[in-house]
């Protein structure tokens, strides 16, 4: 009997022990994974911090954009005691975030949540100044650009991801990000984080541009200023080298600061100067002018009658700003004569005109690789009718872009050869190589060589005493410029009978082009005339550009006062030119 037993109690003790023994082997081998995965999420915070960014520089390395060291804050609101809660104003005014946000945060029944993401180092350091510490934070980095609203439409801007949501920032976003990073945050006995883990990741790439931070700030500066002091609604300036399309500036009122880019309207944010087509006016009659001539259905020196300022054309009239009579060809491009052109745009024909407009890049995007490039309005000649093609050739009933319209005059100033407007020089990697490199690429030629040199010799006159360009007059140089002066369209029909679009376009030294200059003035006020508004912008941003550059005149001698000192163009000491001091210093200071 009591054998039984204790054969029995044994075999109990060894089915207990094989239970035993086998939920051992089960949670050391078959579970052991799961089981270290709960372990590690009780001592563990897995967290993804989204990818670093490359800088974005102009053509000489001054930064426009980089990546700045930040601090990621977060917090478990169901550990938020009563005491954290009182604390919400003053996390607020730290974080520069509404008091309602942070309330959310902190009474929110979510395990973890944000409190703000990319704060600057300053905002980070206040919040530890309050010894918090269900506040918690970890390393990452932040956008940021140093030169403030300079070149901010180009630029774009990124979101709190650190994706490109315009511009540069947008059309580069591939190259300028990398894989987002992998962060294993340890946590103590109380669930605070005390340690991070975080492997190494490859740099991102960088970009280098054609734009030139001097001209940039020349641009903007000169361009606010007129805009301001005509009362006008906005604006835009483009620099082009003329030899390659390089873009050296694109400038435009209103701006904002990609910094803050919520804190203004949409509009503002949009780059102009490749989305917004406008009606050119007088600006176009130059292209005009090069197709007559290439097609010699024109001479400069020929004969032109101005009807006297009044030109009947079906139920239409066109008018002239002055009761010209006979004009040469050239006159009439000196003084802008509508009725001159529209009896030259009727010799050519539609199909032929409009041919040469496209030519010279008109109706089609320049691909200058920005995103949100408009490709402008220029209807197919078989929808012309006499009068579209009458107002066509004063540069009315069809649009172009500011972009458009420059690079087609670089075509004039590059003997008749257009080339495609590019604006990202290369892209580099950590190491400085080029990974992806662009450079000056001709398209086709639009006129001939000699056709294009007879149109600068005629648009000189356009800057002479007694052409409507004298303004843009710049002393010791020969200049060679358009001025327009365009009707804007009513959205309610037709014509506005007040609201003007004054420009003039300027090519510069006219007999050894270095640069094209586009200035338009959308609404001025105190004037509405191309010539009046536009050319004196031209002249103010031209002048200084070309001593910015150390381009010499033909009047090599200092003219300004005797007690000044002429100002140094050479190459070595272009670092110290007064449009690069302030951009300069601020990239010192960003740490650039």
């Amino acid at each position: 009997m009591m054998e039984r037993r204790l054969l029995m109690a044994g075999g109990i003790l060894c089915i207990g022990l094989s239970v035993v023994l086998g939920r051992l082997v089960l949670l050391t081998t078959v579970q052991n994974q799961k089981l270290a995965q709960i372990a590690s999420g009780q001592h563990q915070k897995n967290l993804t911090l989204q990818a670093r960014r490359g800088a974005i520089v102009d053509r000489r390395g001054v930064s426009l954009a980089l990546s700045v060291p930040a601090e990621s804050l977060f917090v478990h609101p169901k550990r938020v005691t009563e005491r954290v809660t009182k604390q919400a104003p003053a996390l607020a005014t730290a974080l520069h975030l509404p008091l309602t946000a942070v309330q959310e945060t902190l009474r929110s029944s979510e395990p973890f949540l944000w409190l703000k993401r990319r704060a600057t180092l300053q905002e980070a350091g206040q919040v530890r100044a309050l010894r918090i510490p269900e506040i918690e934070s970890v390393e990452t980095e932040r956008r940021f650009y140093p030169q403030g609203t300079l070149a901010a439409p180009v630029l774009g801007f990124v979101n709190v991801d650190a994706h490109g949501l315009a511009g540069l920032e947008q059309a580069y976003d591939a190259e300028l990000r990398e894989e987002p990073t992998k962060v294993i945050g340890e946590k103590d006995g109380k669930g605070r984080t005390i340690f991070v883990h975080e492997g190494a990741t490859p740099e991102p790439l960088r970009v280098r541009l054609t734009l030139d931070v001097g001209l940039q700030n020349l641009a903007e500066q000169e361009l606010g200023q007129a805009v301001k002091a005509t009362g006008a609604q906005g604006g835009s300036v483009v620099i082009l080298d003329p030899q390659t399309s390089a873009v050296l500036a694109l400038a435009q009122v209103p701006t904002f600061n990609p910094n803050t880019p919520a804190t203004v309207r949409p509009e503002s944010r949009r780059n102009r100067v490749i989305s917004d087509p406008y009606e050119p006016g007088s600006t176009l009659k130059a292209l005009l002018v090069a197709a007559a001539l290439d097609t010699k259905r024109a001479r400069p020196g020929e004969k032109i009658f101005c009807e006297y300022g009044k030109y009947p054309v079906g139920k239409f009239v066109i008018h002239d700003h002055h009761p010209y009579g006979w004009l040469s060809f050239t006159e009439v491009l000196q003084h802008s004569s509508n009725i001159g052109m529209a009896k030259m745009g009727e010799r050519l024909g539609k199909e032929t005109y409009s041919t040469y407009l496209r030519a010279f890049g008109l109706g089609r995007a320049t691909g200058i690789g920005l995103p949100g490039e408009s490709v402008g309005l220029l209807p197919p000649p078989n929808s012309w009718s006499r009068i579209n093609l009458v107002t066509a050739s004063f540069g009315q009933g069809l649009a172009t872009t500011p972009i458009q319209l420059a690079n087609a005059y670089a075509a004039l100033a590059n003997q008749g050869a257009l080339m495609r407007p590019y604006i990202v020089q290369e892209v580099l990697n950590a190491d400085g190589k080029v990974v992806e490199a662009h450079g000056p690429q001709r398209l086709w030629q639009a006129v001939r060589s000699d056709t294009a040199h007879q149109v600068l010799a005629m648009m000189e006159k356009v800057v002479a005493k007694e052409g409507t360009g004298w303004r843009a007059q710049i002393e010791g140089f020969r200049v060679a410029g358009k001025t327009g002066t365009s009707q804007k369209p009513d959205p309610r029909g037709g014509y506005s009978s007040h609201a003007r679009i004054a420009s003039f376009v300027g090519i510069v030294p006219a007999d050894r082009p270095r640069l094209v200059v586009l200035v338009v003035i959308d609404e001025p006020k105190t004037a509405v005339y191309g010539g009046e508004v536009a050319a004196p912008v031209f002249k103010a941003i031209a002048q200084q550009a070309l001593t910015y550059l150390g381009v010499m005149g033909d009047s090599p001698k200092w003219e300004g006062p005797a007690t000044e000192t002429p100002p140094s163009v050479k190459d070595g000491e272009r670092a110290a030119h007064p449009l690069l001091q302030p951009i300069v210093a601020n990239a010192r200071d960003s740490g650039a």
